[in-house]
């Protein structure tokens, strides 16, 4: 009698635990949905602030052309001044060539 007792108390102290747990999962509920609302929520003003960013950081139409026009004078300057390294290189070799000759 006393083992049965024992282990109908364990079935009856199991189940009341169980239903402790579950009156703590329904308690939750409203904090969980509100926690996924708060979620959405962020989520939205997220993507809010990722598409302004992207339109503030876009580059308008004329900083393009002012980019483009500095590319271009950038590579005549480097195009002069490479011309200008080979005909100094070129002076140094007639030199060497000379400084060999004589």
């Amino acid at each position: 009698m006393n083992a049965n007792w024992s282990s109908g108390w364990a079935v009856w102290a199991v189940c009341g635990l169980n239903g402790l747990l579950f009156l703590a999962l329904v308690a939750l509920i409203p904090v969980i949905l509100k926690l996924r609302s708060a979620l959405g929520v962020t989520e939205q003003a997220m993507a809010d602030w990722r598409e302004a960013a992207q339109q503030a950081l876009a580059p308008t139409p004329a900083e393009l052309l002012r980019l483009r026009d500095r590319l271009r004078e950038s590579r005549r300057t480097l195009d002069r001044w490479q011309r200008r390294l080979q005909f100094w290189q070129g002076i140094r070799r007639v030199a060497v060539w000379l400084g060999r000759r004589l």
